[in-house]
């Protein structure tokens, strides 16, 4: 039989909103898990005390942190969303009938009071504190890779301008290891290099044009990333523009973990981008071995086939100089300067009688040379961890852990693009992402723990 309701008059409820949460939910779980009252001090600082009061920070940060978690992009939907949605109010430690801070505060207190601010780098770090607490992180191998963002940047609008280049910190190292080995005469002969023909964004001049094979040629950033391989946590997020080498800021950000967390480090894995003398020196000179695979060197076009690779030469380090397969020895030449490696070539007669001809130089009326990195040791030792167990492991997790990262992130946390310009707001905008992914797993992880040891002791034991 058909029913028809009549008569509907809206009724007073008396109630509080804990009655209508739900006793589970991820929220719920959320606020066990992590104490916010930490936000308080790190704030603090930033108000005044005098004038009226101001909008609770707290309540910022986890409506914040909302948006990031159930991939909200807009502040002002994010807003809507808070308003009617009581798992949210209630997570905001608000009641039905408060209303949560407009869209506009939320943006200018992200815009004016925490822009210049390490209060979100400040929440990362305390997020995995939180995981190292729980045994979620224990540092010993950690994976790195990057990931690239679109600009809010029309690809079309840019200006061309010459920008001059100065070598990085390592460059300037391996100056001063020249200079001191005699190789050149000062060590700051070579700090200035040829001006560089750049393309500059007029609309974000913080992006970078993204010149990679197999991606889309336009203004991006690069949110490079490092996890830990135990259960995936993100420990350290760093952004650069997409013009930036990915094995750049490695070494640094490694040590800075190191630092900050108190990491005993003892292996790094990275894709072939990052293989450079300065990451496997840096690491090597720490202790830490490196799983990265080597970079397959580019065809070079000419009219014979070389079969001699430069690890067929033997090098005499006492003598400093190359023995070649046909027992000639090629001396120390000269120090390139561009490249900063040492250049041994050997003899013309040598070469023009010699039987292996064909095969290691052809027709070519110059002898053999061979360049030699200033820290070819330290990369050598670290090449012999390829090919191992281990370095096969740690690659299987880079690919589970870095790039499911960056398709979690992308799918479901606000990193597929961005509406921000300017570095600082994507670096606030990839932090809050990582700090969602990480709470996530923090979260699912405490969950796990506090049902296995609920369990009754023979299961436990079962389960083991």
């Amino acid at each position: 039989m058909l029913s028809q309701r009549a008569g509907y008059q809206v009724k007073m409820f008396y109630g509080s909103i804990e009655n209508l949460m739900p006793e589970k939910h991820f929220l719920r779980d959320l606020e066990k898990a992590i104490d916010f009252s930490f936000i308080y001090e790190k704030v603090a600082h930033l108000y005044s005390n005098k004038g009226a009061p101001s909008v609770d920070p707290v309540i910022i940060i986890k409506m914040l942190l909302i948006g990031y978690c159930y991939g909200i992009e807009s502040e002002r939907q994010l807003e809507n969303e808070c308003n009617y949605n009581i798992t949210y109010k209630w997570f905001l430690g608000l009641e039905l009938e408060d209303k949560v801070p407009d869209h506009s505060t939320i943006s200018q207190l992200r815009r004016r009071k925490f822009s210049d601010s390490s209060i979100f780098q400040d929440i990362f770090d305390v997020i995995v504190r939180k995981c190292i607490e729980e045994g979620l992180v224990d540092g010993k191998l950690l994976l790195t890779d990057s990931t690239h963002i679109k600009a809010n940047a029309n690809r079309h609008k840019y200006e061309t301008v010459s920008v001059t280049q100065t070598p990085s910190e390592y460059m300037k190292r391996l100056d001063q290891e020249a200079y001191e080995q005699g190789l050149i005469p000062e060590p700051t002969s070579y700090v200035e290099k040829k001006p560089k023909e750049v393309d500059i964004s007029t609309s974000d001049p913080d992006s970078g044009m993204l010149n990679r094979p197999g991606k889309p040629k336009e203004f991006c950033y690069l949110d490079h990333q490092t996890t830990d391989a135990k259960s995936g946590i993100i420990t350290d997020v760093y952004v650069t523009s997409g013009a930036a080498n990915d094995s750049t800021p490695h070494s640094g950000r490694i040590q800075a973990q190191i630092e900050k967390f108190g990491f005993e480090t003892e292996a790094v894995c990275a894709d072939a981008g990052y293989d450079s003398s300065e990451i496997r020196h840096d690491m090597y000179e720490r202790g830490i071995k490196t799983y990265i695979p080597a970079r397959k060197k580019p065809t070079e076009k000419s009219n014979y086939q070389e079969s001699f690779e430069p690890d067929k030469f033997k090098y005499d380090a006492d003598n400093n100089c190359y023995t070649c397969p046909n027992g000639k020895t090629l001396k120390f030449s000269c120090y390139n300067k561009k490249d900063r490696n040492k250049i041994y070539k050997a003899s013309l007669k040598d070469c023009r009688n010699c039987p292996y001809r064909e095969k290691c130089i052809g027709q070519s009326k110059r002898g053999r040379a061979i360049t030699r990195l200033m820290h070819e040791e330290s990369r050598n030792e670290q090449l012999k961890n390829n090919n191992t167990p281990e370095y096969y492991e740690a690659l299987r997790l880079r690919q589970i852990w870095c790039e499911g990262n960056f398709a979690q992130q992308k799918a479901h946390h606000n990193l597929q693009k961005t509406f921000k310009r300017g570095i600082n707001k994507l670096r606030e905008q990839c932090l809050l992402s990582a700090c969602a992914l990480n709470l996530k797993r923090l979260v699912k992880a405490s969950l796990y723990c506090d049902y296995f040891f609920h369990l009754p002791l023979f299961l436990r034991l079962f389960s083991c």
